[in-house]
């Protein structure tokens, strides 16, 4: 749209004009975008065409059709590539890549976090480009893995990215409702709350001795949350007082014309302010219109007119 609107920012143009380019360009994006929402909802592209048909399949029912032609052309650059070094640790693996027949080309480290399923390059392709590289893709074949890693799948290229409930579990992660923390947090202490009371009244002794540490674990809890909301306040006034604490920015002259004193400003409207010399009788102090020479030939050339005609 920027790029749409300077081509008019030289031009001068009235405002309902620019208006109008607005409206077009406007207009014309919308289209575009209704044209490739069609073509990722209603199409899908060939498939198979890699080695990797069932990473394909994945990232052609999450991603757009344009976003997925170029991680399928990372997946068909990664054939290039062999895995010339595996270590094995008890939480991640980690791949040295290297070019075929390519010896100038600097090998790259990928590592695998199993925990995690986390996958990263030393390249930095995903951080700068937002897909998986083709070192990726390498040593995902070569680790046999069937899933995407979570980690190289990023929200802003899904199909569901402008939905307020999106499908995908990393965006579900990003939209977190405030009372679905809660209400988890709630499950999880009701069920040692119920095993809790489950053994309480199996015999009196223990009935007493849960008491006495409910009682105790009351009054601590208690305690926290005091503590939890003191500190809020004080967070919460030291902002207050930052802010308070702000002063007026110093005055700065604007731009535009300096000011001018007042002998320069009678010099200037002397200079300015020229005598009116009429153009029938080149006298000062009037003008064509207001000229008594000038009304008086046209009198004079009426009565003639008048004359001739009698």
């Amino acid at each position: 749209m920027n790029a749409f609107l300077k081509r008019f920012l030289d031009e001068k143009l009235p405002l309902w004009r620019a208006l109008q380019h607005c409206d077009h360009g406007l207009a014309a994006l919308r289209y575009g975008e209704l044209g490739k929402h069609a073509a990722d909802k209603l199409s899908t592209p060939i498939l198979k065409r890699t080695s990797m048909s069932e990473i394909e399949e994945q990232f052609t029912s999450i991603y757009t059709r344009n976003m997925f032609l170029e991680v399928r052309n990372q997946i068909t650059h990664s054939e290039k590539y062999n895995v010339v070094r595996h270590h094995k640790l008890k939480a991640s693996d980690i791949c040295t890549i290297e070019k075929y027949l390519s010896k100038d080309h600097p090998k790259r480290k990928v590592t695998f976090k199993h925990i995690e399923k986390e996958m990263r390059c030393d390249c930095y392709w995903l951080e700068t480009k937002g897909i998986p590289c083709r070192h990726v893709f390498a040593s995902m074949k070569h680790l046999h893995l069937s899933d995407i890693p979570r980690n190289i799948i990023k929200n802003r290229w899904l199909k569901e990215c402008k939905d307020i409930y999106l499908s995908s579990p990393d965006a579900q992660r990003r939209f977190v409702n405030p009372d679905m923390i809660s209400s988890k947090r709630y499950g999880g202490i009701n069920s040692q709350a119920n095993l809790f009371l489950y053994y309480c009244k199996k015999s009196p002794k223990v009935q007493q001795r849960g008491m006495e540490l409910m009682s105790t674990l009351l009054v601590e809890m208690q305690k926290m949350v005091e503590d939890v909301g003191e500190e809020e306040k004080m967070i919460n006034g030291a902002v207050h007082e930052v802010h308070d604490g702000i002063k007026e920015p110093h005055p700065v002259a604007t731009k535009g014309r300096p000011p001018q004193s007042k002998s320069s400003q009678q010099n200037s409207s002397q200079k300015s302010t020229k005598a009116r010399i009429c153009r029938v009788c080149k006298k000062s102090g009037h003008d064509y219109r207001n000229c008594k020479v000038r009304k008086r030939k046209c009198e004079e050339s009426m009565e003639e007119d008048d004359d001739d005609f009698e």
